[in-house]
């Protein structure tokens, strides 16, 4: 018998399940942009700082340009990967995904929460969920498994600025699925993909690890 949830998806388990709730909430949501932010910033104030320690003639202030060129060196790859996302929050607005425990387990009811929390007055046409299972070869994505889009009933709404929209959606992974796998050199890993569609805005659409428990180790 399975001790726990991690040891229900196969070897290396315990790495997987970590692996989806790090990777399960955005970027943004992670702090990461603020994070980068200050790195960048502070490494602006510590450039500046050992320039002028250096203009009054103090030698070992260009220590501390190095130290802030190399940290806003660092930080500039990270600032361009999120790029995207940022201008995405500044247009849309953020949006929070989730489901209960992070998992869900085939065969069974699980739900889907979303909350949008609307940056700018939007008005939301419709909804689409699209979970999907992949086998993996390493870090390799090979074939699709299961694509399985899951009935959405949604009828248009409007959202202010500032206000926040929810959703909940229930639905059930057919029990013959494949499970999530993880090991060294196979895994299946399933996806679940959201599009929002607005009528005065270009769709928001984002795809999050999932994991897929089997039916038969509930």
């Amino acid at each position: 018998m399975p001790s726990n949830d991690a040891d229900r998806i196969g070897p290396k388990g315990h790495v997987y399940v970590e692996l989806v709730r790090e990777q399960y909430r955005a970027p943004l949501e992670r702090g990461s942009v603020r994070r980068s932010l200050a790195t960048a910033l502070l490494a602006i104030a510590l450039v500046i700082l050992g320039v002028v320690g250096a203009w009054v003639a103090n030698p070992e202030a260009l220590v501390a340009v190095a130290v802030g060129g190399v940290a806003l060196f660092s930080s500039l790859p990270e600032l361009q990967a999120l790029r995207p996302e940022f201008e995405e929050s500044r247009r849309i607005g953020w949006v929070e995904p989730s489901f209960d425990d992070s998992r869900v387990t085939a065969g069974e009811p699980a739900t889907f929460a979303t909350v949008l929390h609307a940056r700018n007055a939007l008005t939301v046409r419709g909804l689409s969920l699209v979970a999907e299972a992949h086998q993996w070869a390493g870090d390799r994505r090979g074939a699709s498994l299961l694509v399985l889009p899951l009935p959405v009933t949604l009828s248009g709404s409007q959202v202010a600025a500032g206000d926040s929209w929810r959703q909940t959606v229930t639905f059930r992974i057919p029990d013959s699925a494949p499970a999530s796998w993880y090991d060294a050199g196979s895994s299946v890993r399933w996806t679940m993909t959201m599009e929002l569609t607005f009528a005065n805005a270009e769709p928001w659409r984002r795809t999050w690890p999932m994991l897929v428990f089997p039916a038969e180790a509930s």
